[in-house]
C-alpha cells in the first residue's frame, strides 16, 4: 500500500492545478470499495492543493476511519497532521493544535522520527506562523528541515527554507529572510518546485517592502503571479494582490492599479486561507480611506474595516495596528 505522504499532495505537489482539477473529478466520481483508503487520501490532499479545506476535511474523515477500521495505524498520524493543517486555513487554531498534539503523541509512541518530523513541519507553516509564533516556527523549520534533506525529501526542505524565510521576516529581520531565500531558490530551479515559485516570490516581494524598495516589491509579486499561471499553488492569489496593492499604492501614480490589486485580493478569497482573506479586507479597507476622495468610496473602506475587524476576531487573533 503506498504511503499517505505519497497520496497527499501537499507534500509532493507533482502537477498544474488544472490537472489537479481533472484528478479530483475522477477521483470523486469513482465508488469502488476496494482502493477507498488510497482514495480519499489522495482525494484529501488534491482538495487541500486547491484550496478546498472543508472538502479535505470531509476525505481525511473518512480516510481517517477506514485506517482505525483497518488498524493502518501508521497512517493515522499522517492524516491527522494533515487535519490540523485544513483547521488552521479555514482558522480553527485550537482543534488544529489539540490534532498536531495527538499525531506527535502517536509518532513519538511508535518512534516515528520522520512522522514526527512532518508534524512539527505542518504544524510550523500552518499554525506558528499564522498565530505569529515565528520563533517556535524557525525552530521547527530549522529541526525538520534537516531530516528532510538528509531524506532528499526536497519539497519540504524546501518548504522548511521559505518558512524559515517568512519566521525571519515575521521578526524583523529581513536580510537573514534574504539568506533563506536565496538557498530555497536553488533548490526550487534546481528541483523544479514550480508549485513553490509562487511562496518563494511572495517572500521575496514581502522582503523588499520591509527594505524599503516597493518597486523591487512589485517586481516579485507579477513573477509570483506569473508562476501561479504556469503551476505554482493557487491558494496565494489573495495574499500575492494584497502585497502587489501595498506595494503599488506606495506610488501616487499607481493608486487605481493598487486599488485594483485589493480588490482582486477579495475576488480570489474563495480559495484563500481564512487569515489571508481577513488581511485583503483590512488592506483595500484601509486604501479606500486612505486615498480614495469619494465619500462614497470612503464609506465602503469602512465597511470593509468592519469586516476585517470581525474576521480577525474570529480567527481569535489581534487586528494589526493600521
Amino acid at each position: 500500500m503506498p504511503l499517505v505522504t505519497d497520496l497527499t499532495i501537499p507534500f509532493q505537489p507533482a502537477a498544474e492545478p488544472a490537472e489537479l482539477e481533472t484528478r479530483r473529478t475522477l477521483l470523486s466520481a469513482d465508488s469502488r470499495d476496494e482502493a477507498a483508503f488510497e482514495r480519499y487520501c489522495e482525494l484529501s490532499g488534491l482538495h487541500w492543493a486547491l484550496g478546498e479545506p472543508e472538502d479535505a476535511l470531509a476525505s481525511l474523515q473518512k480516510a481517517l476511519h477506514l485506517a482505525r477500521q483497518n488498524d493502518l495505524t501508521d497512517s493515522v498520524g499522517y492524516l491527522s497532521s494533515l487535519q490540523g493543517a485544513a483547521l488552521c486555513y479555514i482558522g480553527q487554531y485550537a482543534a488544529a493544535h489539540a490534532l498536531f498534539a495527538q499525531a506527535e503523541a502517536l509518532f513519538r509512541r511508535q518512534n516515528n522520527g520522520l512522522g514526527i518530523a512532518w508534524q512539527q513541519h505542518l504544524m510550523a507553516r500552518e499554525y506558528h506562523l499564522d498565530l505569529g509564533n515565528f520563533a517556535a516556527a524557525q525552530r521547527a523549520a530549522a529541526e525538520t528541515g534537516s531530516l528532510f534533506r538528509a531524506h532528499s525529501l526536497w519539497h519540504a526542505y524546501a518548504e522548511s527554507l521559505l518558512t524559515q524565510a517568512h519566521s525571519a521576516l515575521g521578526s524583523g529581520a529581513p536580510r537573514r529572510a534574504a539568506d533563506f531565500l536565496r538557498q530555497a531558490e536553488g533548490l526550487i530551479a534546481e528541483r523544479d518546485l514550480k508549485w513553490l515559485a509562487p511562496e518563494y516570490h511572495w517572500l521575496r516581494a514581502q522582503t523588499a517592502l520591509a527594505e524599503g524598495t516597493p518597486r523591487l516589491a512589485a517586481e516579485h509579486c507579477y513573477s509570483a503571479l506569473n508562476a501561479v499561471s504556469n503551476g505554482g499553488d493557487v491558494r496565494l492569489l489573495t495574499a500575492l494582490y494584497v502585497t502587489l496593492g501595498k506595494a503599488l499604492e506606495t506610488d501616487r501614480s499607481q493608486q487605481p492599479a493598487a486599488q485594483d490589486a485589493l480588490e482582486r485580493a477579495l475576488a480570489a478569497r474563495e480559495r484563500a486561507r481564512c487569515l489571508h482573506a481577513a488581511q485583503a479586507y483590512l488592506a483595500l479597507g484601509l486604501h479606500l480611506k486612505r486615498y480614495s476622495r469619494h465619500m462614497t468610496m470612503r464609506a465602503r473602506g469602512s465597511g470593509y474595516l468592519f469586516e476585517a475587524e470581525q474576521r480577525y476576531k474570529a480567527l481569535g487573533l489581534s487586528m494589526p495596528e493600521a
